[in-house]
């Protein structure tokens, strides 16, 4: 399956993505304002959106967490759906020409 750019399952891919690739998975959490870093900027109004979708459905955690400069909404990927949400990711990253992720979460698979 491939994804277009822009289209709301290629924005929830990126944010699946984008959080499994730098570990905030469980209790590691990252700032929602930084989750649009790195879409293109015409479509980045479509993170929101993915975001309360993935929220709703029990993907993505997004809490309050105190900072240095007051407080602000994190988000982090909930350990237990990410076996269901491997298909999304992956086919996020075969829109984007990166390879696939295997079912251990380790082993990159040849496109």
């Amino acid at each position: 399956m491939v994804l277009r750019i822009g289209s709301l399952n290629h924005a929830k891919g990126f944010i699946i993505n984008k959080l499994w690739h730098q570990h905030q998975i469980g209790e590691k959490h990252l700032p929602v304002r930084f989750l649009a870093y790195g879409y293109p900027p015409r479509h980045r109004h479509m993170i929101s959106e993915a975001l309360s979708e993935l929220r709703h459905e029990g993907v993505v955690s997004v809490r309050k967490k105190k900072t240095g400069r007051g407080s602000q909404d994190h988000v982090s990927l909930e350990p237990s759906r990410l076996d269901q949400v491997r298909g999304l990711m992956n086919a996020f990253r075969e829109t984007v020409g990166l390879p696939r992720i295997g079912r251990d979460f380790k082993t990159l698979l040849p496109p």
